[in-house]
């Protein structure tokens, strides 16, 4: 079997639980409508829509922070298999329950799922694959994502609410079988010293070429150095330290150490470039336009009944997922910081021509029949297609290429831990924009909070397009490949290179 192939199907794993993910992002919109339109089992207040639709990211705080303990400790495998329990068990709840304590309790299970995949996604990815097709790889993701909120979307127009949450309960587990035939990360394995069973596992995966050994070979020489540097300054730490002073000392070390971090450029530099990274995606409108594009369209279109824009809905469904699959090859064919700055522009673009269009009709200053019927759709997909060609699926690629190997797992962990947040704020202040500000009022909200961090990005941010994750590492700690040489040999000669 061919490594493209088994790589492939080490990322499908991914990819089914992101898409079991994209169907929880959409379900709620089945839940609501159909239980609103045929009576249901219980009445729900517009308060408990809007914390059912958020729930998913309140619980999703702790499953950021218990993922890089999983991940760290048990492996990049145990830890992808753990984060689809969850996933099924919320399934098995919405068919089960009949109460709003019931569905806050499915969506509390999806948000704890949706936060220990989401730091590890796209590690499992960087490290699985190889630099040439990783962007590819990466890409499939915002795929999967789309796929399945336009799935629960058709789903739900022919089925109950109760059999949609059947139907997606399949994502999970097609996932964990595959996840079960897949090999441990070698990158996990060379960062717990285990060179020999890393060999194995990057061999199965990546082939044995003699460009896939050569970055192998890498990849244990910079954590033997690593290893090496930390042994070399415990050994000083403990001859300087006094027996009376020891407890405070390891304390107040430990402190330090952690200061010492966030301080390493390799480190901090990643990750504001991955917050801002998801703060775009979130405030773009990843997850609001899913829940709440009735309203959007409603206002956005001029129209009173949700029922008037059911296919204008179902066509930005389906944008998302065509700008999907071409973003696969942008990502394979273009520079990263293209695709994200041009993407980035036009979303921004888009959102404003949005709201100065809705202010100008709400002026009437535009009465023209023809371009008050024509001009609001194909806005909204100029906006539509902006933002899912580039900075849906670049999302995932950025979190899963910045991040040194030695700090994966914790930057992983903190950039995301804003993701979740970011959910919360956006779900639950939408509807209240909305109905202050208004629609167009939001749109200029986020697309200045999307320009403050794009420009960020644009410092900070180097081009991560075919490059192995060591080099990109060594380009943010400003190394270059004849440094690296000199502190292996330094090392080599029993020399320590602070």
């Amino acid at each position: 079997m061919k490594p493209f192939i088994k790589q492939a199907f080490v990322v499908s794993g991914a990819a089914l639980n992101i898409a079991g993910h994209g169907c929880a992002h959409g379900f709620p919109a089945v839940l609501f409508t159909q239980i609103k339109s045929d009576g249901g089992p219980v009445t729900l207040t517009d308060h408990d829509t809007s914390w059912i639709a958020s729930a998913v990211g309140v619980m999703g705080i702790v499953g950021n922070f218990i993922s890089p303990v999983l991940m760290t400790r048990f492996g990049r495998q145990k830890a992808h298999l753990f984060c689809t329990i969850p996933a099924l068990l919320g399934w098995i709840v919405f068919v089960l329950g009949n109460s709003v304590p019931m569905f806050l309790l499915a969506r509390l299970l999806h948000g704890l799922a949706l936060g220990l995949r989401t730091p590890l996604a796209a590690i499992l990815v960087a490290e699985y694959t190889e630099p040439r097709y990783r962007g590819a790889f990466l890409g499939t993701f915002a795929i999967s994502l789309g796929l399945g909120i336009l799935l629960s979307h058709v789903w739900g127009a022919h089925l109950t609410w109760k059999m949609t949450a059947v139907v997606c309960s399949i994502f999970p587990l097609i996932s964990m079988a595959i996840i079960s035939l897949s090999p441990e990360s070698p990158s996990w394995l060379v960062s717990k010293g285990k060179f020999d069973e890393a060999k194995k596992a990057f061999r199965w995966v990546r082939g044995d070429g003699e460009e896939q050994r050569e970055e192998l070979e890498s990849m244990i020489r910079a954590q033997e150095r690593e290893k090496h540097l930390e042994e070399s300054r415990k050994n000083r730490e403990a001859q300087e330290t006094l027996k009376v002073k020891r407890l405070f000392k390891s304390i107040t070390d430990t402190i330090k150490g952690v200061m010492k971090i966030f301080k390493k450029r390799e480190f901090y530099k990643p990750l504001i470039i991955a917050i801002c990274m998801l703060i775009v995606f979130e405030f773009g409108g990843a997850h609001m336009v899913p829940a709440y594009g009735n309203l959007i369209l409603q206002s956005v279109l001029d129209k009173d009944d949700p029922k008037d824009v059911t296919w204008q809905f179902t066509v930005i469904d389906l944008l998302r997922t065509v700008c999907a699959f071409l973003a696969i090859f942008l990502l394979k064919n273009v520079k990263r910081r293209t695709i994200l700055f041009t993407s980035g522009a036009m979303t921004v673009l888009s959102l404003a021509l949005i709201s100065v269009f809705i202010y100008l009709r709400k002026a009437e200053m535009l009465t023209h029949s023809f371009l008050l019927d024509t001009v609001p759709m194909t806005l909204m997909i100029f906006y539509s297609i902006s933002f899912c060609l580039g900075l849906v699926p670049l999302n995932w690629v950025i979190c899963g290429e910045v991040f040194p190997l030695t700090y994966r797992s914790l930057g992983s962990t903190l950039s995301t831990s804003f993701l979740t947040p970011a959910f919360v704020v956006s779900m639950k202040t939408a509807p209240h924009f909305y109905s202050s500000i208004g629609v167009e009022g939001a749109f200029l909200v986020y697309s200045v909070t999307l320009t403050v961090c794009l420009l960020v990005m644009y410092v900070m941010l180097p081009e991560t397009k075919d490059r192995t994750l060591q080099d990109i590492e060594d380009s943010f700690k400003g190394k270059k490949e004849t440094d690296v040489e000199v502190q292996l040999s330094l090392i080599e000669n029993g020399k320590v290179v602070k």
